[in-house]
């Protein structure tokens, strides 16, 4: 099931969108402002003072109120006869803001409206269906345009519909109420929190559903990626609950500093690169769920390809800029995941890592996702692993992202920051003891020959 809260200023076409939505979809729509239209033609046509809140209030057990669904249009009965038109009048509008105001009337309202939601797929428009009749909706939209706009949108629809008025009187009208409902003390016509602010005021009705069906969409497709993510995490600490002990132990993994690591979050590890065995010592000293930046052939390779794939690998193609797994890293870090990344692109075992080559994509991801970082060193003795040889894996201090002083990207702020990086990287550690980098002796650097 899904629910759909549409809110938003009276004339913003909340009503003929959500019709239009639920026919595409096919699921039920709820005006639930014909609901509050009604009882104020009820407390107009029997001579009710609406300005008197308790009169209003007293009268709410004199009739009857129904809402039925036939063919999938509302209809709604009051007393056991079907409203019809007669509740979209400018003078049931300003009697329909008026009773909305008071609590006990929308309290009685409520249990209705959202029964139905309980129980059915629902679109709903009205005021406050995203922030007080279904605050925990799936999507919530506030729908909105201009006053002229809603007033001649509005001026048209009674017009055609034979109501003699002027343009005028439907924009004053429409401004006493939008003062209304935004400043009442109960329910005001707010956007909720989490709600996206739609405005339509160059919109026609049939480009303001199809982008209410967009938002709908993408909200759904955000949705199943969430829940392909928990499964993902699901799978990864249940094997970490398990694996995670077993590697510290017989790898002698030793963790420091895991108080600067956050609970939750998008963050980013920036690591020196010794070995295979890296990714194993640091997804092992900490219970963060870290997505690697693994090369591509990793996934080629039988069972373990699908195992880091289930696992959240990030797949990269090291033989040149991989723009999907720069994006996918971004992403993973934006929606509050932890990446890893080695600046250093290969693996450079016994030497010292502060003279080796750096690649700045780690500098490019904390650009664009506005991810701290964490800088991790690996030490152990010599700089290489080696059974039963004790492997400290460090937590430096978080660098904060505005340290880097981003300003428009680019190689230059690339460059710096992964140098700042790394700094705090190699700062960690007690390599300087280890030989330095030779390009000469770089595998990586020496053009591949064919074999003949």
């Amino acid at each position: 099931m899904i629910r759909i809260a549409i809110d938003g200023p009276g004339g913003a076409g909340k009503s003929s969108v959500a019709k239009a939505v639920a026919s595409e979809l096919q699921i039920i729509y709820v005006d639930t402002g014909a609901l509050y239209r009604t009882i104020g033609m009820y407390m107009i046509n029997s001579g009710i003072d609406l300005k008197n809140s308790q009169e209003v209030i007293n009268h709410l057990g004199d009739f009857t109120l129904e809402l039925k669904f036939i063919d999938g249009k509302q209809v709604i009965l009051l007393d056991g006869v079907d409203v019809g038109d007669n509740i979209r009048t400018p003078e049931v509008s300003m009697a329909a803001s008026a009773v909305s105001a008071i609590p006990e009337v929308r309290q009685y309202l409520l249990d209705m409206q959202r029964n139905i939601a309980e129980n059915n797929s629902v679109i709903m428009d009205g005021r406050d269906i995203g922030t007080v009749i279904l605050p925990n909706a799936e999507v919530k939209i506030f729908l909105t345009a201009s006053p002229e706009a809603r007033a001649k949108r509005r001026y048209e629809e009674l017009i055609a519909k034979g109501v003699e008025i002027t343009y005028e009187q439907v924009y004053e009208e429409m401004v006493q109420r939008d003062n209304n409902d935004t400043n009442r003390s109960v329910a005001p016509c707010v956007p909720a929190e989490d709600a996206i602010i739609l405005d339509n005021s160059g919109f026609n009705p049939a480009e303001t559903a199809a982008a209410v069906v967009k938002i709908i969409k993408d909200k759904q497709a955000e949705k199943e990626n969430k829940g392909d993510e928990k499964k993902e995490k699901t799978v990864y600490m249940k094997l970490h609950r398990f694996l995670a002990p077993f590697f510290r132990f017989v790898m002698r993994l030793h963790p420091h500093g895991l108080e600067n690591i956050p609970a939750e979050g998008g963050i980013l590890f920036c690591s020196n690169h010794i070995g295979a065995l890296d990714v194993i010592a640091i997804a092992a000293s900490t219970n963060r769920q870290i997505s690697f930046v693994a090369k591509k052939e990793l996934f080629s390779v039988p069972l373990l390809g699908k195992l880091i794939t289930v696992l959240g690998a990030i797949k990269i193609d090291r033989g040149g800029n991989d723009v999907g797994a720069i994006k996918a890293s971004i992403s993973a870090a934006e929606n509050g995941g932890a990446v890893a990344i080695f600046p250093q692109g290969h693996r450079y075992p016994g030497i010292n890592p502060a003279t080796t080559p750096k690649r700045n994509g780690a500098a490019l991801i904390a650009y664009r996702s506005g991810c701290d970082v964490i800088p991790v060193c690996i030490q152990m003795k010599n700089g290489k692993y080696c059974l039963f040889r004790k492997i400290d894996v460090i937590f430096g201090e978080r660098i904060e992202n505005s340290t880097f002083n981003f300003q428009n990207g680019g190689r230059d702020e690339y460059d710096k920051a992964t140098d700042l990086m790394f700094d705090k990287v190699v700062g960690l550690s007690n390599y300087g003891d280890l030989p330095c980098y030779d390009p000469n002796n770089d595998k990586h650097n020496k053009p591949k020959t064919k074999k003949r």
